[in-house]
């Protein structure tokens, strides 16, 4: 059996009494619920253009893309 079955058989066998006491015991391991954060590399080419999609063709052209 591993750690893991272990511990979900022994959640199993608390008393319904002292489920809200292991459930708060267990909180701080978990960390907070919900949606995981955003990847850490979201938002690195922000450039602080608003317009940049709307320009694209003159970025390019800029960059020497396709030449």
């Amino acid at each position: 059996m591993t750690t893991r079955e272990e511990l979900h058989a022994l959640i199993d066998r608390v008393p319904d009494d002292d489920i809200d006491a292991v459930a708060q015991s267990l909180r701080p391991f978990i960390g907070p619920a919900g949606r995981p954060g955003r990847p850490a590399f979201i938002g690195m080419g922000r450039s602080g253009h608003s317009d940049t999609s709307t320009r694209a063709d003159e970025i390019l052209r800029e960059t020497g893309f396709g030449e």
